[in-house]
C-alpha cells in the first residue's frame, strides 16, 4: 500500500500545482476595467486647423489654434490662442474671433477667455469690433454674448457698456448697462479762402 499512497500523493501534488498554475496565470478572462483619468485629455494636438461645413456642404467656419486638448469624458475641447472664421452662405469670411483660450461643449458653444477680440471682415459693416475679456459664442446661431465690461467700435462711433448680447450674422450688438458712446464727426476739410 505504501506505493499506492506514494503515487496518490504525486498525483495530489501534480492537481494541486496545476490549480495554483492556473491560478497565477489568471487564466480568468474578467479583468477590471481600466481606469480612466479624466484629468487629463484623450488626445491632444498642437497647431490645429479644423473646417466645419454646413449640412449643405459650405465652410460654415474654420478654427486655428496652437494647443488642442480633447476630453471625451465631458466632451469638451479646449484651445490655446483660437482663432475661429466665420462664414456667410456664400462662403465668405465675415468675423474673426480671438481669444487667449476657449473651451468648445457638445452643445455647439464656444466660451472665449481672456483678450477677446471680435473683428468685421467687411469693411463696410457698420459693426466693426467687439472687444472684452470673456465672451460665449453660439456656434449655430452665431450669438454672441458677455457678461464683463464691452468695447463695441463702428464706424464713426465707439460704445462701452457692463454686458452684451448680439449676432454676428445680422451684424448687431446690444450693450447692456452703464452704456456710454462717443461719437467721431469727421472734419470737413475746406479751402482757405483766397485761394480759388
Amino acid at each position: 500500500m505504501s506505493k499506492f499512497k506514494f503515487w496518490l500523493n504525486i498525483i495530489l501534488t501534480i492537481i494541486v500545482l496545476a490549480l495554483i498554475g492556473w491560478n497565477l496565470a489568471d487564466f480568468n478572462q474578467s479583468k477590471a476595467p481600466a481606469m480612466v483619468d479624466n484629468s487629463q485629455p484623450n488626445y491632444q494636438t498642437g497647431n490645429a486647423i479644423t473646417h466645419v461645413y454646413d449640412p449643405m456642404g459650405k465652410l460654415a467656419y474654420k478654427l486655428i489654434t496652437d494647443e488642442t486638448h480633447h476630453f471625451s469624458s465631458n466632451k469638451t475641447s479646449w484651445f490655446i490662442n483660437p482663432i475661429l472664421t466665420t462664414y456667410d452662405t456664400k462662403s465668405i469670411p465675415t468675423w474673426a474671433v480671438r481669444a487667449n483660450k476657449a473651451k468648445l461643449t457638445n452643445d455647439n458653444m464656444l466660451y472665449l477667455y481672456g483678450n477677446v477680440q471680435v473683428n468685421s471682415l467687411n469693411p463696410t459693416s457698420d459693426l466693426q469690433k467687439i472687444l472684452t475679456e470673456n465672451a460665449i459664442v453660439n456656434l449655430i446661431t452665431q450669438d454672441v454674448s458677455s457678461d464683463d465690461k464691452v468695447t463695441v467700435i463702428g464706424i464713426g462711433l465707439r460704445s462701452v457698456g457692463m454686458k452684451m448680447r448680439g449676432n454676428m450674422r445680422t451684424h448687431t450688438a446690444e450693450l447692456i448697462e452703464d452704456v456710454k458712446t462717443y461719437y467721431e464727426i469727421p472734419n470737413k476739410q475746406t479751402a482757405p479762402e483766397g485761394n480759388n
